[in-house]
This record gives C-alpha cells, structure tokens and sequence, in this order.
C-alpha cells in the first residue's frame, strides 16, 4: 500500500501493525521514499533474517485481522484481499483458462437471467460481505463478524433495497461461484462452503478446469440441501434456477454449439 510520510507520522501504531500483512510504501510529493516492512521472529522470539513478504495465498496463522483493520489495509492497496474469520487472503492475478471460464460462465448467466425482473449477474472484483446466520441467532453481531470476499461471479435478485449510499453492495448473493485454481482449492472448497452455506447463500458452484468438473451445492436455512456432481459430457443444471444449464463442454473447451 502507498501512504503519505504524514500520514504514517501522525498515526506509526496503525501502519506497524498493517505492515504485518502488507509492505508499507512511505511516498513524500507523490515519490516513493521509504518501506515499511515487517520481521517475523523464529519460535525463540529471535528476529529472521528475512523480512516478510507474502507471495501466495495463504493467511497469515499468527496475526488475527479486525474488520476495520482490513479496511484500513485495502483502501490503499492496489492488491485484492478477502476476509474470513479474521485471515486475510491475497488474491492472486487470474490465469487465461480462469478468466476464459468465467467469460463464458456470464455469458450464459446473463442470457439466462435477461428474462428475469429482479436478477442480473455480476463478476468479480465484487466484495460481498457475509456474517453467518448462527451468530445471528445467538447474539447481535458486530462488524468483526464480517467476512468480506469476491466470488469469481454472483447472482443477485432484488438487489436495488441492499445498494447504500456509496453504491456499496450489502446484501447477500443468491448464487455463487467459484473457479478453483491451484491457490485457491482449499480454500474455495472448505472454508467458502461452509462460509457460504451458513450465510444465507441459496446455491454454490465449484468450476475445476483441473478435472473438468462442475459441484453444484444447494443450501436451505443454513444446512446442505442437495449436492450434484457434472462431467465434462454433460450440461451443469442449477437447482435454483430451472433451466439454466451450461454445455461443459463449450464451459471447459471453448467449443460453442
């Protein structure tokens, strides 16, 4: 992230604490001047010999991120993060085979949809923030109960009542999918399937190029309602929606009918 030497002057404690998640640019006049850079000590509390820098997608294990600490964080980043139970995410730049998926995958969403009143589909960057529905129901939730993510692309119906004044979406998506690649598979099918079906999220799908392979999730209040598996020959079918189906074979080779 890229901060003012003012501003690192006037609050220090904030950005030494950020730069434990991201390499801090000190600019004075709009030039770089500085890093900011954060060292890790081994298990003997000793200083490493080389700072940290996260290159992958991992979280950091040892460093619980607050709601507004993520904030803080991503307004000057340039880099794309997500937020679940408190670990932060880098999100890696897409590959061709990612984003060729994902075109065809909204090409299909949205002529399905365009017969729809209320529902139109969205691609990322799009943060989506969800709280899950147990803490709900055992307390009032707090901000730090947010997770914040960006799905690959989400369905959204009745959208308009959960767009705020800063043309921030707040609602929760109806659909959701995601296109594993190899930074994101364990991720994607363990914390986000349980992140997404207890947040109110109606139905998930799974894309991997890697098996040529689409699981469809579909959830109610909370539980895991039905479950599908699709191969390369067949058509993935939404449990949601009836009658949208997407070719695998156009999904994973490109080959349109």
């Amino acid at each position: 992230m890229y901060v003012s030497a003012t501003e690192v002057q006037n609050n220090f404690g904030k950005y030494l604490k950020l730069c434990k998640i991201e390499n801090v640019i000190i600019t004075r006049n709009g030039k770089k001047q500085a890093l900011l850079l954060y060292f890790p000590r081994n298990s003997e509390g000793f200083e490493a010999g080389e700072p940290f820098v996260d290159y992958g997608t991992s979280p950091r294990k040892d460093e619980y991120v607050s709601y507004q600490q993520f904030l803080d964080m991503t307004e000057k980043s340039e880099n794309r993060y997500e937020l679940i139970d408190g670990m932060v995410y880098l999100l890696a730049s897409p590959a061709f085979t990612h984003q060729r998926i994902l075109g065809e995958m909204h090409i299909v969403f949205h002529e399905y949809l365009k017969k729809s009143k209320n529902c139109d589909t969205f691609m990322a960057p799009f943060d989506v923030k969800l709280i899950r529905q147990q803490i709900k129901l055992l307390r009032q939730e707090t901000e730090d109960d947010i997770n914040v993510v960006q799905p690959d692309l989400i369905v959204l119906c009745d959208y308009m009542k959960d767009i705020n004044e800063k043309d921030k979406y707040q609602g929760t998506p109806t659909l959701v999918v995601e296109i594993l690649s190899p930074s994101t598979r364990s991720k994607d099918r363990v914390k986000k399937l349980d992140l997404y079906m207890e947040s109110g999220i109606a139905e998930y799908w799974i894309i991997d190029p890697k098996t040529e392979t689409v699981m469809v999730y579909s959830y109610k209040e909370g539980e895991l309602d039905r479950d599908a598996l699709f191969t390369a020959e067949q058509n993935a079918e939404s449990f949601y929606f009836p009658g949208l189906s997407v070719p695998l074979v156009q999904l994973f080779n490109g080959k349109r009918n």
